[in-house]
């Protein structure tokens, strides 16, 4: 057994989550430790994809006004990172098509754009295009909505990472936290004493927060995506089919993905499915003809027991506190996710959106589970 190392604030996991959440802890003036059981960015969030766009604009609720808040933040949020990091993540805001499939479709984007002219803020619009100009091919138009925008996973975790260093942070990679009590974290190398912990491991948050929720209740869905280079660069809009994002990048390189899938055999393979959905994207843009595949990519996204992240103090304690979950949404929401655990930290009064609570997802999460047929007493 190692000797005891004590830090103030520890971070556990060097995903989005746990960065964003680090940075926000420092603006607040206290000293952070991050360990991670590889590198920063070694899980889901080191994908090749990237895309940081809103959800429809009906069917309006405070969720959806976050997130709307935060992806309008985000442009100062990034150059943040890049200034301190001294270098750049891959940020811009290049907005996003969505072709139409009929004009059906087409009606209820004329009803999302009123919908957008309500609630979205100035001057981010949702707005239907003609298909005669667009890139791809769309019979019925295409709505062009100005509130999306590219990140390029990769270089954005390691500009966190930099930056974090650059602040005073501490990272501790390549070392793997196995339990946590109240002010102690027990690794590899031996146990960590810190004022708070703070669990955002991603994959790996079940087992650490099990002991305290009473239940495993996340999910591990396993996405395939990929990066190629076309021959010629794309427009800089993202694309959005069906569940479909194509991506293009800076560099020229283009993202593409995702898969969802609930079952899986390994983790960390890639195979026919992802082919398809390459197979799906040239379909839709007629410039990935050709394309080169530089990185074929799949790993686990966590998702708790509702489609928000799940955010909190664990029940019973006074020092352990959760961000899990992020699953599609991890760079959209965490400038608004590190925030929200920073105060709940150091005694803030940051809100938690509804849907968010570790409460709201273990409620669904007993909702969900199978009940136990009850035994029959005998004499």
């Amino acid at each position: 057994m190692g000797k005891t190392e004590t830090a103030d604030i520890l971070v556990v996991g060097g995903g989005i989550f746990g960065l964003a959440c680090a940075h926000a802890c420092l603006d607040r003036g206290r000293r952070v430790t991050l360990i991670d059981a590889g590198l920063p960015g070694g899980g889901a969030s080191g994908g090749p994809v990237g895309a940081l766009s809103p959800h429809l604009p009906e069917k309006w609720n405070e969720k959806k006004a976050a997130q709307v808040r935060v992806l309008a933040e985000a442009e100062a949020w990034w150059c943040r990172i890049a200034a301190l990091a001294g270098r750049d993540p891959g940020y811009a805001r290049v907005g996003r098509y969505i072709p139409l499939t009929s004009e059906a479709a087409r009606a209820r984007a004329e009803e999302q754009a009123r919908d957008a002219e309500r609630f979205w803020p100035a001057p981010f619009r949702w707005s239907l295009e003609p298909g005669d100009a667009l890139p791809f091919a769309a019979p019925h138009g295409a709505v062009f909505e100005t509130l999306s925008a590219r990140i390029d996973p990769p270089r954005a975790i390691e500009a966190l990472a930099a930056a974090l260093a650059a602040r005073g942070g501490t990272i501790l990679p390549n070392r793997a936290v196995h339990a946590v009590t109240e002010d102690r974290a027990e690794t590899e190398d031996g146990p960590i004493a810190a004022r708070a912990i703070l669990l955002a491991p991603g994959a790996g948050a079940g087992p650490l927060a099990a002991p305290f929720l009473g239940a495993g209740p996340f999910q591990t869905v396993k996405g395939q995506a990929a990066r190629v280079r076309p021959r010629k660069p794309l427009p800089a809009p993202l694309v959005y089919a069906d569940g479909l994002y194509v991506v293009p990048h800076a560099d020229g390189t283009v993202g593409i993905g995702a898969t969802s899938e609930n079952g899986y055999a390994d983790p960390l393979t890639t195979d026919a499915q992802l082919d398809t959905l390459l197979a799906r994207a040239e379909a839709l843009l007629p410039g990935l003809a050709g394309a080169t595949v530089e990185r074929r990519w799949a790993g686990l996204r966590p998702r708790g027991p509702r489609p928000e992240p799940m955010l909190g103090r664990l029940p019973g304690t006074g020092t352990l506190f959760l961000a899990a979950g992020a699953f599609r949404t991890g760079f959209g929401m965490a400038p608004l996710v590190g925030r929200i655990l920073a105060s709940l930290i150091t005694g803030g009064a940051e809100p938690i959106p509804p849907g968010f609570t570790i409460a709201e997802h273990m409620e669904r999460f007993a909702a969900q589970r199978p009940r136990q047929p009850r035994r029959r007493e005998t004499d």
